[in-house]
């Protein structure tokens, strides 16, 4: 905090901003910054309130950032789930977020796929076993999982 005769309320505010203009934030995680940051937590909830009704933050928009960033960078709709639950984002949101978002997840799955085994060629069931729990660690279903790898054949 840096000038004691500021107003408090002025002082989050600011502090909020600051941190929004770097990057989207959910309300929860802001709200845990500004409390780290030594400002009282009913003020803190008066200046978020005001933010929220002015659109400045948008759990919403956060989501689906967040989800955006994270299927460009190869991960599914569960560990994209539990990251937003992380951040305290509202259950509802997550779930409209997710259903809006307009990913291939299969598509997702197999690039991440490729990309972490060059080889196509299944050896064995713990070979198959193997890749599937890697992309099962990356959020995705078990639909999806045998979309991309096929369900597994024992030879003969």
């Amino acid at each position: 905090m840096s000038d004691a005769n500021a107003d408090p309320r002025a002082q989050v505010r600011d502090k909020a901003l600051s941190l929004l203009v770097r990057r989207e934030h959910s309300r929860g995680e802001l709200q845990q910054k500004l409390i780290q940051r030594g400002f009282e937590s009913p003020l803190i909830d008066q200046v978020l309130d005001e933010l929220c009704a002015r659109n400045e933050l948008s759990d919403t928009r956060y989501a689906q950032a967040l989800i955006s960033h994270r299927a460009k960078t190869g991960y599914g709709p569960a560990y994209i789930r539990q990251q937003l639950r992380e951040r305290s984002v509202a259950p509802e949101i997550i779930d409209a977020s997710l259903v809006e978002a307009e990913f291939s997840w299969i598509e997702i799955a197999s690039a991440k796929h490729a990309s972490r085994f060059p080889d196509p060629v299944i050896q064995d069931y713990k070979d198959w076993a193997r890749r599937a729990s890697y992309l099962q660690r990356r959020g995705f279903d078990t639909q999806t999982i045998r979309q991309v790898l096929g369900e597994w054949q024992s030879p003969g």
